[in-house]
């Protein structure tokens, strides 16, 4: 079946029953609309508040903590029922309100944006909402108008469309009713048609519509989202390892001691339920809760620095980043046309200086800052550029700078802002606009004759070669000027030549116009980029320096698209593949190492970005893609960490992406990737404090079970220490500010986990040294004559303080934690002096000595527990020091 492109404008409409001039009937449109639906892009499913609770509650910590709690339920231990019940409903609810919390934050960004359209119907013009727009229906597109459904153009004049949505380019494309193709055409050349979420830059045109909703090529690529990106973040692969390492360490100790009970005549229920105990000393109970608030805090602190993270997990994916594979228009350069270089036909040079359609810049000569008002000649000439034109810049609402138009014709209208001129005020300066021949695709040019003071005066602009031809010049004038021509082309600009004939005394007419040129003199080039975003070549230089390899992706042509790479500093910019040899070679073995080694990639096509994010993790790359067009947003939902344009990003791409950047900077990302570092630094930080804190209780029931001993700590105790103690500390560390070379260093690698033999020597060390320690203790106390009660209230304050104290062993990863930076993190010396106020009152409350089985201590007992507290810390310490701190 042929495509509506490849299909005559009479067969269309006849296809679609419907009338050029009167348009469908209103009650075939109702009808229509009945079958159709609206025209409306599908919104993804937002997660349900259930599904978010189930996912809280689907965690390994939470089934042990549930089966410890039926357990003791079942022993007729209301007292540690209740306390284990506690610790699993702030593991669940405190994740559970957070994440709720950022899907709404997110809801509110997502909005649809109400848009309406002209539509012939009965024969009458009128606006209507765009969702009420049926296949069929006529609409009439002007300059300036979003366009809200795909269509096939049934008439047209002076039509050209901005496509950069869908095809992710900012330039123009020429549009016209009488094109025909036999053959396919990518999207980007189908020049009969138009397509929903695109604008008009120039003219009008009637068409008729072909495809409505998740029909049109924007509903297709929005289709391609459905398919949920259940690919497990680094963050949710680590816990995993965490938690089976957390299930095998509660089997161990829990078998261990039920044997040692059993081979020395222990009582059976008695060792079930001293099982138990272990198995609830090895399990973190606060450590879901505290993640949550690491990763919340994370949300809030990017939320801050203008990146609106959808999910926890995401926030900590960020800092795993090994790639970011960044769309070029938009977010590396500015998907604003900017006039950058003016050579006047004498040769002379000029630099602007500025930010897109911004009229904040500066013209320059030979590097110094120029006044244009004492240049006669580059005066004539950017007013040329400005009454050639029929383009307007505006500020919108945001604050930010639109062109109305064709962005090549805003960039010389932004040109001409910058040294005073405007075309409305030369207008009503005098200047009287009395003859044009509007920009079209067969001439490449537009002319316009403006008439002062009775002097005439013919303009012409356009397309560097055509107006050369025309020119009446000198061959020395021409070759230089193409010399110059080729110097601008070789950096990547598009180059526009301006060109008059003074004191015109030609016909009026378009034909004469076309045929009156003689005398026509070339005043000079002007050379014009989308400019690389401000932050992009400081952004990319800080990625690259912290080992992240940053890919440019674009619809460029490779050499244009090589030169931009260059100009904003990334890394192998000569290595270009493009969308034709990625469709060659993905079917090739070596493919992924191809694209791994591919710093930039032209001419490429929405399928051609997922191809890319693919192979890059088949390379085992964390990869972070960035974009803003329709075009992306496959690419995005199937990237580790997709990252939307929240300012000019499309809505589908928001809705794909994990991420949305609220000011557009690249730099945003690069900022997001050292908070996502610092997370899991501090991550490494509680996680080392919580396991440690648990092993020094199991070491000291263990040893105490061997030596057939009484227990050493009642379970209230460990659930005291474990919620109340340590709790705080632990939530505390996620407050920890950067490490000095958190991004001088490389990604971490797949072996730099959480569970590695690097990390658990520490844990395990530490954990025995104060667990050994806290058995020396209760073996010291034991031997007096104080009670039961008194040793183990001894011991359990014993290791509520060296756990403490354990804090500045983990709290920096290369020296000791006690030095000035500690009063920095104010959280920390706040909970640390919370967390000992609560022991204290556990001693020597007397309610709570009743609740916990506590009695009061006596100073001589105190200096046992400090001394043995100091020197477990700083035999920890040295240990460390010693063998990883070279």
């Amino acid at each position: 079946m042929k495509e509506y492109y490849q299909i005559p404008v009479d067969e269309t409409i006849k296809q679609f029953e419907t009338d050029q001039k009167t348009g469908l009937a209103q009650q075939t449109a109702d009808k229509r609309l009945d079958e159709n639906g609206p025209n409306e892009i599908q919104q993804g499913q937002k997660t349900s508040p259930w599904k978010l609770l189930w996912n809280n509650i689907n965690n390994l910590i939470v089934y042990l903590l549930l089966a410890a709690a039926v357990i003791s339920f079942l022993m007729d231990d209301l007292a540690e029922t209740i306390a284990i019940l506690l610790a699993l409903l702030l593991a669940v609810l405190t994740g559970f309100f957070t994440e709720l919390k950022a899907q709404k934050s997110v809801e509110s960004l997502q909005s649809m944006i109400y848009t309406t359209t002209t539509v012939i119907r009965d024969g009458k013009t009128q606006t209507i909402e765009a969702s009420k727009v049926v296949p069929g229906d006529i609409l009439l597109l002007r300059e300036g108008d979003a366009i809200a459904a795909d269509g096939r153009i049934i008439a047209s004049n002076n039509f050209a469309c901005i496509e950069s949505a869908l095809t992710g380019e900012s330039d123009a494309v020429e549009k016209n009713a009488d094109e025909i193709y036999e053959e396919e055409m990518p999207l980007g050349d189908q020049g009969n048609v138009v397509f929903a979420g695109t604008a008009v830059t120039r003219g009008y045109a009637y068409i008729v519509v072909t495809e409505t909703g998740m029909e049109t090529e924007v509903g297709k690529i929005s289709g391609m989202l459905d398919e949920e990106n259940n690919d497990k973040t680094p963050l949710d692969i680590e816990l995993d390892k965490l938690s089976k390492a957390i299930i095998f360490a509660a089997l161990i100790a829990g078998v261990a001691v039920l044997i040692a009970g059993l081979i020395t005549d222990k009582p059976f229920v008695e060792m079930i339920h001293i099982s138990i105990i272990l198995a609830v000393a090895a399990i973190p109970e606060a450590m879901p809760a505290v993640e949550t608030i690491t990763l919340s805090k994370g949300m809030r602190t990017m939320a801050e620095r203008k990146a609106l993270v959808k999910t926890l997990p995401a926030v900590e994916t960020l800092g795993a980043t090994s790639v970011i594979a960044s769309d070029k228009t938009g977010t590396l350069t500015e998907n604003q046309m900017m006039a950058s270089e003016v050579v006047l036909s004498d040769e002379t040079h000029y630099e602007v200086t500025g930010e897109g359609y911004d009229p904040n810049g500066t013209i320059k000569k030979d590097e110094k800052e120029i006044n244009p008002a004492d240049n006669k000649d580059l005066m004539q000439f950017i007013q040329a550029g400005v009454l050639c034109n029929t383009a307007h810049v505006d500020q919108n609402e945001d604050g930010q700078y639109e062109v109305v138009g064709d962005p090549t014709d805003g960039a010389l209208v932004t040109l001409g802002k910058k040294v005073g001129l405007d075309r409305q005020d030369l207008e009503e300066e005098g200047f009287e606009k009395i003859a044009e021949v509007p920009f079209s695709s067969e001439n490449k040019y537009m002319i316009v004759v403006y008439e002062k003071e009775e002097q005439r005066e013919l303009i012409i602009k356009g397309a560097f070669d055509v107006i050369l031809g025309l020119a009446d010049q000198s061959q020395k004038t021409k070759d230089d000027l193409q010399q110059q021509n080729e110097r601008f082309a070789e950096k990547g600009q598009r180059v526009i030549a301006i060109a008059s004939v003074e004191g015109y005394d030609g016909g009026l007419s378009e034909e004469e116009l076309k045929e009156s040129l003689d005398g026509l003199k070339i005043q000079g080039l002007v050379g014009i980029i989308d400019p690389p975003r401000p932050d992009a070549y400081e952004s990319i230089e800080t990625a690259q320096n912290a080992g992240i390899k940053v890919k440019m992706i674009t619809g460029d042509h490779p050499k244009t698209a090589s030169i931009i790479a260059k100009d904003i500093g990334l890394a192998d910019y000569e290595k270009i593949m493009t969308g034709k040899e990625i469709d060659e070679q993905v079917d090739n073995d070596d493919f992924a190492q191809v694209v791994d080694e591919t710093a930039v990639f032209a001419r490429v096509s929405p399928e051609n970005k997922m191809q890319i994010v693919s192979a890059l993790k088949k390379e085992s790359e964390v990869v972070s893609m960035t974009g803003d067009g329709v075009n992306d947003a496959p690419a995005l939902n199937d990237a580790n960490i997709g990252v939307a344009m929240g300012v000019r990003g499309t809505e589908v791409a928001k809705e794909a992406s994990d991420m949305i950047l609220t000011d557009d900077r690249f730099g945003t990302i690069v900022d997001s990737v050292e908070e996502g570092r610092i997370i899991f630094d501090n991550i490494k930080k509680y996680v080392s404090f919580l396991f440690a804190c648990n092993m020094v209780e199991i070491i000291a029931i263990f040893a105490s079970v061997v030596f057939l001993l009484p227990m050493p700590i009642a379970p209230l105790h460990i659930l005291f220490l474990n919620l109340i103690i340590d709790i705080a500390p632990a939530m505390s560390l996620s407050y920890e500010p950067a490490e000095e070379n958190v991004m001088e260093r490389g990604p971490r690698s797949k072996k730099d986990s959480l569970v590695n033999r690097h990390f658990l020597t520490r844990i395990i060390f530490s954990g025995v040294i104060i667990g050994i320690s806290a058995f020396v203790v209760f073996r010291i106390l034991l031997n007096g004559d104080q009670s039961g009660e008194y040793v183990q209230t001894a011991v359990f304050t014993f290791m509520a303080i060296a756990q403490l104290m354990h804090i500045f062993n983990v709290r920096k990863t290369n020296s000791f934690g006690f030095d000035r930076s500690f009063f920095q993190n104010k959280a920390l010396v706040g909970a640390i002096v919370l967390s000992v106020a609560l022991q204290l009152a556990a001693v020597y409350l007397p309610f709570m000595n009743d609740l916990l089985g506590t009695a009061p201590l006596q100073l001589g007992t105190w200096a046992i527990i400090l001394i043995a507290a100091v020197l477990s810390t700083l035999v920890v310490g040295l240990f460390n020091k010693i063998k990883y701190h070279h």
